[in-house]
């Protein structure tokens, strides 16, 4: 049986007990394991405390670093902190730039120049070089690992390239042909060279690139042009065409993963952070609390604006009675516009430029919805509740009516002007849409109630 097939099979229970067993038994056990994303599965079965030692019983320096690059980023930052200099600098020489960087990006001041002391001169400028660039850019994503040749050179120039990197165990998809300048012209499947005799140049079957990007460009527009154009690999140049780098597919995916993962932890007012801490209550705790400070403060407003209608409902106690729908179907209907928006943003499907469009398209379905959840809630308020009186229906339905539009044209709008500002959408689309739309569908059922009042019995 194989080691990750044993993997699959064990529970963590079963897994705990051998890692946190002698040295010769948890070596032997990690030593079976086939690749390094088996051993960050493993690790993840025990504390973060354990995970130093560990690492260290793992034989391979190489698959040790790219199990530590596997990392999700607030687990690699909680790993290093436990680390010594000297460690980090063994992890960061036998990783690719791009992922020595995300190391070297967790790092103090002062442990990032102990680092970067540990690196070869010309990788070390290129890892500088990458530092430059934020994270969360294609600048972030790329390696500058890669296949280059001039214009001028052959077939077989190519390929002795490719060799040469595949002895250093990096992957190959695309060589890339660049100019005198260093412009970027063309790129050669490695496939592709495999077909065509060695002196013909490189410049007779190379193709233009199907995309390329520039440094800046955020990473979630990165994502789209690899799912869009099905690639696996994507030149990055600078604004005069010269080639800086590449990313490469499995960076995207983590991206992908990662941008999926925090934006449902957002929504639900939580942070990837709660899943280093186990069953550790007070951290997650910690962890969770902001959101839903922020969320018993906007429902101290709702209970103050209730208060504030206190007369409104003295005079017709029935009107209570329909305050949890009304902000329940308001809160509901917020998220959903909220969502797809924040989704819409993410995937690239929806612009800020089409935003009067969306705004529009929101406010019409919301007035679709409010009209038929109004109609039935105005029906029960008018024969269940109302004694047949249809002002206690009316009231409802134009509430719920109004409520309705305004929570998904609220829902839409929250997203946007997040994206405006810079702060991420997917904030909107949890507990703040709610708790905002709570507020609106108050004041407007109240203020609906207050001015057909004294059309409403009272008890």
């Amino acid at each position: 049986m194989s080691a990750n097939s044993s993997l699959d099979r064990m529970d963590n229970d079963d897994l705990e007990a051998v890692l946190r067993a002698d040295d010769a038994t948890a070596t032997s056990f990690l030593r079976l394991l086939p690749h390094p994303a088996d051993v960050v599965e493993s690790l993840r079965a025990v504390e973060i405390a354990q995970w130093p030692r560990l690492l260290r019983l793992v034989a391979d320096e190489a698959e040790r670093a790219e199990a530590v690059a596997l990392l999700e980023e607030p687990e690699r930052q909680a790993l290093l902190i436990l680390l010594d200099p000297g460690e980090i600098g063994e992890l960061v020489k036998n990783l690719e730039t791009d992922d020595a960087t995300d190391v070297i990006e967790d790092l103090d001041p002062q442990e990032q120049r102990e680092a970067l002391q540990s690196l070869a001169p010309a990788e070390r400028a290129q890892v500088e070089e990458l530092l430059q660039f934020a994270p969360d850019t294609a600048g972030g994503l790329m390696q500058t690992e890669l296949a280059g040749v001039r214009k001028a050179q052959t077939v077989q120039d190519a390929i002795a390239r490719v060799r040469e990197l595949v002895e250093q165990d990096i992957a190959v998809h695309f060589v890339y042909v660049v100019d005198d300048d260093e412009r970027l012209v063309g790129a050669i499947d490695v496939a592709h060279l495999l077909v065509h005799r060695g002196d013909k140049s490189v410049t007779q079957i190379m193709e233009p690139p199907v995309a390329k990007v520039t440094p800046d460009v955020d990473q979630e527009q990165v994502a789209g042009l690899f799912k869009k154009y099905s690639i696996v690999s994507l030149p990055v140049v600078d604004r005069e065409g010269r080639l800086l780098g590449r990313i490469l597919h499995d960076d995207v995916i983590h991206v992908v993963s990662e941008e999926a993962e925090e934006d449902a932890l957002k929504q639900a007012g939580t942070s990837a952070e709660e899943l280093l801490y186990r069953d550790r209550v007070l951290p997650i705790a910690r962890v969770r609390l902001p959101w839903l400070i922020t969320t018993l403060l906007g429902s101290l407003i709702s209970a103050s604006l209730i208060a504030f209608f206190s007369g409104v409902i003295a005079q017709a106690v029935v009107l209570a009675a329909f305050v949890p729908v009304i902000t329940a179907m308001g809160g509901n209907v917020g998220t959903q516009s909220a969502t797809i928006l924040t989704r819409g943003l993410a995937t690239g499907r929806v612009s800020l430029t089409d935003l009067a469009r969306i705004l529009f398209r929101e406010f019409r379905v919301g007035l679709v919805m409010g009209a038929v959840c109004g109609v039935v809630v105005g029906g029960a308020g008018t024969f269940l509740f109302g004694d047949g009186n249809p002002v206690l229906g009316l009231i409802v339905f134009l509430a719920m009516l109004a409520a309705m539009t305004a929570a998904a044209t609220v829902g839409a709008l929250a997203p946007a002007a997040m994206k405006r500002v810079g702060v991420d959408p997917a904030i909107a689309s949890g507990p703040f849409v709610t708790t905002a739309n709570d507020i609106v569908g108050i004041v407007i059922y109240m203020s609906t109630a207050l001015a057909f009042l004294d059309l409403l019995k009272t008890p």
